[in-house]
Order: C-alpha cells, then structure tokens, then sequence
C-alpha cells in the first residue's frame, strides 16, 4: 500500500494557496464594484444635508423624479433643493436605510416625497438570499443588523445572510453577473434585431414586474385594503416625521395601459381610499399622480417616465406642493 503523497506542509500549502486567491477575488471584486448603483445613491444621500427635499422610492421614482424641475415648480430657495434618492430594483427596506443616511449626514428635508405604485405600501417583504444580488446588495452592508428587521427570511436563509454579508464576492455576486449577462445579451444579438432597451434594461423585461392578470391583482387589492404599512413603510413614516419632515406620499404616473388594466378597477379606487385614509389619520398628505401623465410617448416602458415626463411629472409636483 502507497503511502499518502499528501503531506502536511503540503496540505497546508494548499489551503493557504486557495486562501490567498480568494483574497485576490474578494480584492478584485470590491474594486469593481465600488461604484455600484446602490454605493452611489448611499453617497447621494451621504451629501444631502442642505436639501428642502428628499425623494425616496424604487425605479419609478428613479427614472421619474427630476430636481431641478420639481425645485422650479416649487420655487425653493436658490441655497436649498431636492435629491433624488430613488433606488432601482427596490423595496421599502432599502428605502429606509437610504433614509437613515441621509438623516445620519445632518439632513433636516422640509419634505419628504415617497413613491409608490401598486401594493408597495403594505405588501409584506418577504426575500431569500438568491434574491438577494443586484441592488439589495446593500441589505448585506448597509445596518445589515437593523434592516433584518424589517423583512422576512427563512432560517435557512438568515444562516447564508450572516456568513454572506462578510464576503463581497458573495455580496456583490449579482453586479459581477450582470456584466456577463449584458455581455451574453450583446453576443446573442448579433445578426438579430436589437432588443429595446432604457436605463433599467431591456423594456420587454418590465411588463413581467406587472400583476400577471387584472383577476389576481383585483384580489391582491381586496386581501391588503384592510392591512397596515408593512413595518418597513411605516418606520420610514415615523423617522421622517420625528425629524420635523412634512411627509407626502405619491402615487406615481403610470403608464395609461397600466392604469387601464389594473387601476380603473372597484379593487384598486377601494384600495387607494383606504390608504389615503390611514394616511390622514398619520397627518400625511397623499397624491395621486398616477394620471397626470396621460400620453405613451412619455413612457420609456410599461412602468418609467421618460426624461420628457419626468421633468412635466416633477415639476407639476413641485407647483402642486408650493401651492399646499
């Protein structure tokens, strides 16, 4: 019988070997990923001190919040203004430690405009860590102690959470995925007709984020009306009210097909009264805005505004606030 040819210094060689390239690795992909999405609008929200006015919400406010035509609209002083803290491919959970930046950085908004559309405000937040890639990356770096709070994950899942959120390979996987993805989009293009395409990705994507059917939707609506923010809407509520912040939340311009389909429905006007009411009862202003925005044209897709009707959608906001 041979003896093992595998020694100990050279097992011990071996694992220092793969120790130091997953060093290298993670090296590497903190540098790629140091300008990430969700690292840029945490440093938006780190330079937000002086702002009258704070947008917070996913794409839709994202793509549909314009600062300078929302401070024309309102008339804010030359030495104040607005920032858009939308974060695309969101939830409420990431809205508010955006939020908690912006207030830890010394700001004190005058206003703060939350966008939703849809069940936004009280559907519960329930992820898993494969779903945790792309921009809730920053549920892994961000308070990731505190923001735990707010959403649901499975034992299973809490487990890879605190391992995961110490490696950036792990964290900020799905950044380093999505650069071969758009690589493997490119090549299979090639001879074909070019997918549309916006800021956010291919447009044909953003119909799938949409109720499968206007049934299922009517009966979402019905099951929620009765229900609470979910806890992470109403912690931002609550913070944003304790720092003095007049509070208004927004339902935002939809595209008309969208708003044909799923809001010109019993269940959806019951809904939004519902939530308009329990808005009053916390002394905040709500706005339905999801019709200001009539024509197609200005629909980059299904779901965002063009920059043609982000600035005619911000600054009809800013006049309608100014005149509150």
């Amino acid at each position: 019988m041979q003896p093992s040819s595998l020694t100990l210094p050279r097992f011990a060689a071996t694992i220092a070997a793969l120790l130091a390239c997953l060093s290298v690795l993670n090296l590497a992909v903190v540098r790629l990923t140091r300008n990430s999405v969700p690292r840029q609008v945490l440093a938006r929200a780190a330079r937000s001190a002086s702002a009258d006015t704070l947008a917070l919400g996913n794409s839709l406010i994202a793509a549909g919040f314009d600062p300078a035509a929302f401070v024309k609209g309102e008339q804010l002083p030359g030495n104040r203004g607005a920032v858009n803290l939308g974060l695309g491919a969101s939830n409420p959970v990431e809205h508010l430690l955006l939020l908690r930046a912006a207030l830890r950085a010394g700001a004190q908004p005058r206003t703060l405009i939350y966008g939703f559309y849809d069940l936004q405000l009280t559907a519960p937040i329930t992820l898993s860590t494969h779903e945790l890639f792309g921009n809730h990356a920053m549920l892994y770096y961000t308070e990731p102690e505190y923001g735990r709070q707010f959403f649901y994950l499975s034992l299973h899942d809490r487990i890879e959470f605190a391992l995961m959120r110490h490696f950036p390979m792990t964290v900020d996987r799905g950044a380093i995925w999505a650069k071969i993805e758009l690589f493997r989009r490119k090549l299979a293009e090639q001879g074909l007709q070019r997918q549309e395409t916006n800021r956010f990705g291919n447009v044909a994507d953003f119909s799938q984020l949409e109720a499968p059917e206007a049934a299922q939707f009517a009966r979402d609506c019905a099951a929620q009306r009765a229900q609470d923010f979910n806890s992470a809407v109403r912690e931002i509520f609550r913070q944003a009210l304790a720092s003095g912040a007049r509070v208004v939340v927004v339902e935002l311009p939809i595209h008309p097909y969208h708003v044909a389909t799923f809001y010109h429905t019993p269940e959806w006007r019951q809904y939004a009264t519902a939530m308009r009411q329990k808005l009053a009862a916390e002394n905040i202003s709500f706005i339905d805005a999801s019709e200001w925005i009539p024509a197609e044209t200005d629909f980059a897709d299904h779901l965002h505004l063009t920059e043609q009707g982000a600035v005619q959608f911000s600054e009809r906001l800013g006049t309608q606030l100014r005149r509150q």
